[in-house]
């Protein structure tokens, strides 16, 4: 089992769209309507790059035969903010699908960490469903950190949403910890996340 740069050649970029979409369902679902109709989204936007989910920000996790069995999106420091992202939006995507990934990004903006150029910024987390109880999950965060750690990056930075409270134990047995919560007032609760690090210099 290695994590791997996506080899869009070779690998199966549908699949990872899909494990993409399993990270924030709700507010795929919310503009996209469905699994089906979100992956196909996704999946040209990993297929473009130069994107905030384009190919080149993916690892995935193969044990040998090129099969998919989890993902690692990452971004470093604030590249992202130095992309031209609405331009690659515009070219594969139609106008009204546009809106919509702008109208996400806006979304998120009002909850995920803020990012620093020393940071390492684990965009999405995700095993698929078949290979969940192996173990991968934490094999990604072990991976994700040595990258990190090889770069000489300060921290490692990710997202939780308030109600994954599977993920956000994940991550704390692992070594993280919450240095922010980010929420609004929602019904029956709130909605937001936990911006969550670990901290990379000894």
């Amino acid at each position: 089992m290695k994590l791997k740069k996506l080899d869009i050649d070779l690998h199966d970029t549908e699949k990872v769209s899909e494990l993409i979409y399993e990270t924030d369902t709700g507010l795929f679902n919310f503009f996209f309507g469905n699994k089906e109709n979100s992956a196909k989204k996704i999946d040209k936007l990993v297929l473009a790059g130069h994107n905030t989910l384009g190919h080149e920000r993916i690892m995935v996790v193969d044990p040998g035969d090129h099969q998919v069995q989890g993902i690692l999106v990452y971004s470093c420091g604030q590249e992202a903010e130095k992309m031209d992202e609405l331009k690659v939006l515009r070219q594969n995507l139609n106008l009204y699908d546009v809106f919509k990934f702008a109208m996400m990004e806006w979304w998120d903006g009002h909850f995920l960490a803020d990012l620093k150029d020393g940071d390492f910024y684990l965009a999405c987390v995700s095993v698929a469903e078949e290979a969940r109880g192996q173990g991968i999950g934490t094999f990604i965060l072990e991976q994700a950190i040595e990258i990190a750690q090889s770069r000489g990056f300060k921290r490692a930075v990710l997202d939780v949403d308030l109600d994954n409270k599977g993920a956000y134990k994940l991550y704390e047995r692992f070594g993280f910890t919450a240095f922010n919560k980010n929420s609004i007032p929602w019904i029956f609760g709130e909605k937001g996340v936990f911006n969550m690090e670990f901290l990379l210099e000894k």
